[in-house]
């Protein structure tokens, strides 16, 4: 009996956390009420927040197209790598 109640509060947990973790970050992000403010813009960002997030999503979108540029970088030193660990 005592595993299965274990096991019945930590499901619950599991179910619980990412709703907690979801509604928190939406009252940090966007404030309790999103709607109701009768000042909420939801494209507030001034040029330097919009500089930043252009440099960060760029290269990301970038890669996420063109993966080969950044992998070929390391290829050969994993290959080096995985050679002296295995065949030593």
């Amino acid at each position: 009996m005592p595993k299965i109640l274990i096991t019945f509060v930590m499901a619950i947990g599991m179910i619980l956390t990412p709703i907690y973790s979801l509604s928190m970050s939406r009252q940090m992000f966007y404030g309790y009420k999103l709607f109701n403010a009768p000042s909420s813009y939801f494209f507030d960002s001034g040029p330097r927040e919009l500089f930043v997030s252009i440099c960060i999503f760029l290269p990301v979108i970038g890669i996420g197209i063109y993966p080969d540029f950044v992998l070929s970088l390391s290829g050969e030193k994993v290959e080096t790598i995985l050679y002296n660990y295995f065949y030593r």
